[in-house]
């Protein structure tokens, strides 16, 4: 979970990133949310938005409790940046008793991407980490394509020698 709470704080800095480099570059408001890399791949807006319900459909995976609806927030920064905010919260709220046991559970993963019976450990460090990374890595790709001043200094955050820890 503290990966998670860093990384959601990188899409949120991604966020702003976003909108220097519409005001900086004469872009129309709201245009690099619509940035793709590829015409088949999600835009930079739905990166960030597409991360938070992953977040919430994984952990509630893991805490075997019933998949949450998709969140489909407008395409606008303050209705993402909310998103972003409320996942935090949802994080936050999970004791780690109830993820007692998760790494031992065996999860049924149904297509598009996976398919099949994974072993806890199996799911998380397979599944649920690579694909909230590369979500997180395609909004920074899309960025850099576009222009953005952003590097490896900003996909890692603001990192510190504590560990854990975040609130």
């Amino acid at each position: 979970m503290p990966a998670m709470l860093h990384g959601l704080r990188v899409l949120d800095d991604y966020l702003d990133h976003a909108q220097t480099l519409e005001r900086t570059r004469g872009l129309t408001p709201g245009e690099v949310l619509q940035a793709r890399l590829a015409s088949d791949m999600l835009s930079f807006g739905e990166q960030s938005s597409i991360t938070c319900n992953k977040v919430e459909a994984h952990m509630s995976k893991l805490m075997q409790r019933d998949l949450p609806a998709p969140v489909r927030p407008a395409m606008m920064y303050p209705a993402l940046k909310g998103r972003l905010l409320e996942t935090r919260g949802f994080l936050q709220a999970i004791e780690p008793s109830m993820l007692n046991g998760a790494h031992t559970h065996t999860y049924n993963i149904t297509p598009t991407i996976a398919h099949g019976w994974y072993g806890g450990n199996d799911y998380i460090r397979h599944l649920v980490m690579p694909d909230f990374f590369f979500h997180i890595s395609i909004a920074h790709a899309i960025l850099r394509h576009l222009g953005a001043p952003v590097g490896k200094r900003d996909y890692l955050g603001n990192l510190s020698q504590q560990s854990g820890g975040y609130s």
